[in-house]
């Protein structure tokens, strides 16, 4: 068996993993004669639900401030290494002051019957943190809340790789929390990881770090969550802005030597020029955290599924072979369409393909590196369509991979963002590709940095993330080798 340990940093990041795993435990079968689509032992371990029952809980490291746990926070780590330090070290009286529990989600109420269960098929219930909606139970170990105080981690690079530091120490994290996760495994593959830039880029990039330096031949693959600031059209006088696009720059850099394949996500906010794509199908709002999540958690868990599917040879090392081939594209793009129109043809695929990592709809691109293709519920009228799509392409196996699997299940935690009815399950595609066009955004990240470092009155941005002049040049030219990368001259020569 071949165990993935699954990290989640930040807000975004684990309202999109929340949506994954109940994904996840929607594929739990309960007859005898029902056979799982997926072999649960890769993303599960036994451990201990809230009532102390033996359960099947993820195997993951959960990241986030402590009061975006919600009703979680109450389990943090955090929690138990201060606890422990008070009751060791602290001699006198301890007076702790408890603050009033959360109360209950609107739909936790709902699945224990406290609401009618038709309320649960006609509206969104009120989500006020991503724990809301969960419906697996996560091992004690897997809540890891970043205390509040630290909560100026978006401050700067050098501040998120400080916390990850001093939280480290304080809780034993990497020989704790993370050995008992890998000890668990018995064959350990690698990790799957999920974080937002913005608030845990630099805690991510020390987190990686001290996992490279004790297993550097893991394989990892990670989903980075941008922020909303877009280098082509900020100005260096916007202070939050040319901070935030500075962080995703290092981000990048940093998952380019540390991850072997990331695939950077846009932020909703810059998702404009697939609107009316998106509007086909789907009626969200842009500016929710839980209707967002939803439609990126369908991409990266149907793109993923061939990890977890009974029988699969696959693991992540083999999808980040395929993926980078040339050796220098380990930046890849996450596309697809949700939903699938019924009655598909060649032109839905050509016109409703979604590319959340440049915001492009991909109807003219032609020239990829590799691709990896997950359809879900397709019938063979409709996979006649797709295979005609993919032939577009210049692309021929093995460099152009497809999958066919099940419907997507869609649980009652999913909002309600489809246009016609609340479905059950719902046909999809989804993409994972490297191609030449990931150096666009790219170079819009290396001319934004390379402008700041030229700039004396952007001394005071790099103040404040710790960095000085000589380490954005430094970016500028490491982002410069990566777009280099990526030249057609090198896919042609593959090619041949």
């Amino acid at each position: 068996m071949r165990e993935i340990i699954y990290i989640q940093a930040g807000s975004f990041a684990n309202y999109v993993g929340t949506h994954f795993w109940n994904t996840q435990e929607s594929y739990f079968t309960y007859e005898d004669d029902d056979e799982p689509i997926v072999n649960h032992d890769l993303s599960f371990e036994e451990g201990r639900s809230p009532q102390n029952q033996p359960t099947l809980c993820p195997r993951l490291l959960t990241f986030d401030q402590k009061s975006n746990f919600g009703t979680l926070a109450k389990t943090s780590q955090a929690d138990i290494a201060t606890d422990a330090s008070l009751d060791t070290t602290w001699q006198g009286r301890v007076v702790r002051e408890a603050q009033d529990p959360i109360p209950q989600s609107e739909y936790h109420a709902r699945l224990e019957g406290e609401l009618e269960e038709s309320d649960l098929e006609r509206t969104d219930p009120n989500i006020r943190y991503w724990s809301d909606y969960s419906r697996v139970f996560f091992d004690r170990k897997s809540i890891q809340a970043i205390p509040d105080a630290l909560e100026s981690i978006e401050a700067g690079w050098s501040v998120g790789q400080d916390v990850f530091q001093r939280y480290n120490e304080d809780t034993e994290l990497m020989e704790g929390a993370f050995r008992l996760l890998v000890e668990n495994c018995n064959n350990f593959q690698g990790l799957q990881m999920m974080h937002d830039t913005p608030s845990f880029g630099g805690f991510s990039h020390a987190f990686l770090t001290s996992f490279r330096d004790e297993f550097l031949k893991a394989s990892t693959l990670n989903f980075s969550f941008l922020s909303g600031a877009d280098p082509n059209h900020a100005g260096i006088d916007n202070f939050l802005d040319t901070k935030r696009i500075i962080n995703d720059a290092l981000c990048l850099q940093s998952l380019h030597q540390l991850s072997d394949i990331t695939f950077p996500i846009l932020n909703p906010s810059r998702w404009s020029a697939l609107e009316s794509n998106l509007s086909q199908g789907l009626s969200y709002d842009k500016n929710s955290l839980y209707h967002t999540s939803g439609v990126i958690s369908s991409l990266v868990e149907t793109a993923t599924l061939p990890l977890r599917l009974k029988g699969s040879q696959e693991d992540i090392a083999m999808i980040a072979d395929h993926l980078n081939w040339r050796k220098c594209s380990r930046l890849g793009q996450l596309g697809g369409i949700v939903p699938l129109p019924f009655s598909a043809t060649e032109g839905t695929f050509t016109n409703l393909y979604c590319n959340f990592s440049t915001g492009s709809s991909n109807k003219d691109e032609r020239a990829v590196f590799a691709r990896r293709n997950v359809t879900r519920g397709l019938q063979d009228k409709d996979l006649a369509a797709f295979d005609a799509w993919c032939d577009l392409s210049s692309l021929q196996e093995p460099l152009d991979s497809s999958i066919h699997a099940p419907a997507y299940p869609v649980p009652t935690s999913f909002p309600s963002i489809f246009r016609h009815t609340r479905l059950t399950s719902i046909r999809m595609a989804s993409s994972l590709v490297t191609a030449p066009s990931t150096s666009i955004p790219l170079m819009g990240y290396a001319r934004f940095v390379e402008q700041t470092a030229r700039m004396r009155r952007s001394d005071g941005v790099l103040l404040s993330m710790g960095l000085e002049s000589d380490d954005v040049k430094e970016l500028a030219s490491a982002l410069w080798e990566i777009v280099d990368g990526y030249g057609n001259d090198k896919m042609d020569e593959g090619n041949d």
